[in-house]
């Protein structure tokens, strides 16, 4: 599977790896002061960078497999421009069953893990 909800996120112009700069690691900084005092933040970030994840995977899935996003739609049933929504990290809209059409189309395995604490944890092949 891909390393995205690990802390391995690409770039955000997509381009190499994170570069550690000044301005990034001040930013860091407003973030975890920001999380140290509010849940509501914490729980907004977090939701975002789940929000990336997704869109990221769907990007990374189509690019591994050498599909444009209009080749993609085809093989799909749908259009370009729902691709192009579902690699947008600001969209909230992903559903599991285009996510599993996308992924078959690709040819790569999904997997659900549920986990809540204290012991409950599950995973399930979904493609």
């Amino acid at each position: 599977m891909y390393g995205i909800a690990k802390g391995k996120r690409s770039d955000p112009e997509g381009v190499g790896p994170l570069r550690h700069t000044a301005k990034r690691d001040r930013h860091s900084e407003i973030v975890e002061q920001r999380a140290r005092k509010s849940a509501t933040y914490r729980k907004t970030f977090e939701r975002t960078l789940h929000q990336i994840d997704l869109a990221l995977l769907v990007r990374e899935m189509r690019e591994d497999a050498g599909l444009t996003q209009a080749e993609l739609a085809k093989k799909v049933g749908t259009t370009q421009s729902v691709i192009a929504r579902l690699e947008d990290a600001e969209y909230t809209g992903h559903s599991l069953t285009m996510l599993e059409r996308i992924a078959t189309a690709c040819g790569v395995a999904l997997k659900l893990h549920a986990k809540k604490k204290p012991n409950f944890d599950r995973e399930v092949a979904l493609v």
